[in-house]
């Protein structure tokens, strides 16, 4: 392709609110959730807010700036109180304060011990089996030592163990109290102001969760130069993917379910892929009622019609059911999708560039290259974003043949801690006392996670050598779009997709979901049907090959049923003979997990 094809592109029909636009219900989930989660905050920070040589995966029903802007805020909170920790053990000590600095000490490992010996105390009054009834209670018969009960003695005597060390250990530190009265005093004055600021960060950190919940807008006034490069990567319509590792034939794992797009799904973002035709659906370009002619008098020698119009055709099918009415409106968000691998992409960046070309558009999608894979991506979100159903559709003529690819991702809802801040009494000022409260029981977990404020300066590095990078030599450019050597750009993971529930677990999430799947995959196929019959196109196989699609009760995922030797109905016989098998169609009865 030419450099004027290489030309960026921005999506057709965006679905990322601009500034000033209400926040999604998954937008503020997730910002709630790099307060309450701290190793999805840590993911947020490394992935995304410091990962300046990769891309950022595209953003399905929320927006990734306001989550990258509370991650550094709830970064802050978490350090200044692990700060303060740090601050009254070494305090003393410079001022050569020994036994203050013993106390503090003491008074540390005196919590730590002391939730040990709550866990414990609560693993031991959970009960291995039901309790039985009086009436179906039995008398205990003589039996050997189970290792549930070796399992409870080892219990006990961690637990006894531990109550004699904080006996120990509390006498200890009143004797050096008694001895050293005004060092012990300065002690309990440090060990309260600890405890005080850190019930003051606690309500901080649930005021910022009331703000996410109440605030009619979320992104900031003024983005940081990361902040908008990330905005304009979520938004882009070319997705860098990263191929898999290549592996000899003797390094090979156990594959399980065939997929035709491998095993890791190139769709990053998306959610997981749960429908797809397997093998792709291929309709030869055949004339109307030509049944009884040679196929070199039945086919088009040349395409009736370009791909990019059939995709033009359809986009503006699926379009149409945003304006029904609103109790049967779908709200279907349509734009185009590039796909291109990191390692093709190394040598001629201008794709990622801002300017739109809608000629280079359609040139892509009529040269149909083995670089850049163009797909009709229709977005169907649900709940605030919570529920996103893409159907993704990719069209191909060559060879006289119109071959369609077709895939279909979910993504399902974010943790249950994340949307705990909808509750009543989750938010207010009585959450804000529940968290200072809370943020108290669980000091013996800032103080063993002490040694992790060590992240801070390395994030605070990274930024500032990006600063300085971008500043002299980059001048204010996006890294991704300045060819590196050994760097690939290419998008590792999403945030969003990783905190989705698995599929498995869906219950009535999955019928709205598989519901908006099929609605989209409905009318694409009589779409398709119509452009076809008005281009002069026999549309008989494609028919065919449809209704097996829509008659499908199995989601395509790879692989094959096969019936054998299986009778039905009444006086039925079985013959026995083998049958050869057979390849699966589009639509088929194939391995998978039922819709």
């Amino acid at each position: 392709m030419t450099t004027t094809a290489h030309a960026s592109f921005s999506p057709v029909h965006p679905s990322h609110p601009d500034h000033g636009a209400e926040p999604t219900r998954a937008t503020r989930h997730l910002c709630t959730g790099v307060h309450i989660d701290e190793s999805f905050r840590n993911l947020v920070l490394k992935e995304v807010c410091t990962a300046f040589t990769r891309r950022t995966a595209p953003s399905y029903g929320f927006d990734l700036v306001p989550v990258m802007r509370h991650a550094w805020l709830a970064l802050h909170l978490s350090t200044l109180s692990r700060l303060v920790l740090i601050a009254a053990l070494i305090t003393p000590h410079l001022w050569g304060l020994t036994v203050t600095t013993l106390l503090i000490i003491g008074g540390y490992v005196l919590l730590v011990l002391l939730e040990r010996a709550w866990r414990i105390s609560k693993n031991l009054a959970q009960p291995e089996e039901p309790l039985l009834t009086k009436k179906r209670r039995k008398k205990p018969r003589p039996r050997l030592p189970s290792r549930a009960d070796w399992k409870h003695g080892k219990e006990s005597r961690r637990l006894k163990n531990t109550g004699l060390f904080i006996l120990v250990l509390a006498l200890s530190m009143a004797v050096l109290a008694l001895s050293h009265p005004v060092q012990g005093t300065l002690a309990l004055h440090l060990g309260c102001a600890v405890a005080g600021v850190t019930a003051i960060i606690g309500g901080l950190r649930q005021v910022c969760i009331n703000h996410i919940h109440k605030a009619p807008e979320l992104r900031p006034q003024r983005l940081t130069h990361r902040e908008k490069a990330v905005d304009e990567q979520q938004k882009h319509p070319c997705v860098v993917y990263r191929r898999p590792a290549h592996k000899k034939n003797d390094e090979d794992e156990e594959q399980g379910m065939f997929s035709f797009f491998g095993e890791e799904s190139p769709f990053l973002g998306a959610g997981e892929l749960i429908h797809q035709w397997n093998p792709p659906m291929s309709i030869q370009l055949l004339r109307k009622g030509s049944n009884d002619k040679p196929l070199h008098e039945r086919e088009h020698r040349r395409p009736p019609f370009a791909p990019h119009e059939l995709v033009d055709h359809l986009r503006a099918a699926v379009t149409e059911l945003r304006d029904d009415e609103e109790n049967v409106r779908l709200p279907v968000q349509v734009r185009d999708r590039v796909y291109i691998a990191d390692s093709d992409v190394s040598a001629d960046r201008s794709i990622l560039e801002k300017s739109v070309n809608p000629a280079a558009l359609r040139g892509l999608i009529d040269q149909q290259d083995s670089t850049h894979h163009h797909f009709l991506e229709v977005c169907v979100p649900g709940a605030g974003g919570e529920l996103v159903a893409t159907v993704l559709l990719q069209i191909r003529v060559r060879g006289r043949t119109l071959s369609l690819v077709f895939a279909a991702c979910v993504l399902t809802r974010t943790p249950d801690d994340f949307r705990k801040v909808d509750e009543y009494g989750q938010h207010g000022k009585r959450a804000v006392l529940g968290a200072a409260w809370r943020d108290l029981f669980r000091l013996p977990r800032q103080i063993r996670s002490m040694g992790r404020i060590v992240h801070y300066p390395l994030h605070l590095a990274k930024t500032f050598f990006d600063l300085v990078d971008r500043a002299l030599v980059l001048r204010g450019r996006d890294l991704t779009l300045v060819p590196r050597r050994n760097i690939g750009i290419g998008s590792r993971i999403s945030v969003r997709q990783e905190q989705a529930e698995d599929w498995g677990k869906v219950q009535f999430d999955k019928s709205t979901l598989l519901g908006h799947i099929k609605n989209v995959e409905l009318r694409l196929l009589k779409a398709t049907s119509d452009f076809l019959s008005s281009r002069g196109v026999d549309t008989s196989a494609f028919e065919d090959r449809a209704l097996q699609i829509v008659n499908s009760g199995i989601v395509n995922m790879g692989g094959t049923n096969d019936f054998i030797n299986t009778t039905f109905g009444d006086q039925a016989h079985q013959q026995t003979q083998n049958h050869p098998s057979q390849s699966s169609t589009p639509g088929g009865s194939q391995n998978g997990k039922a819709a």
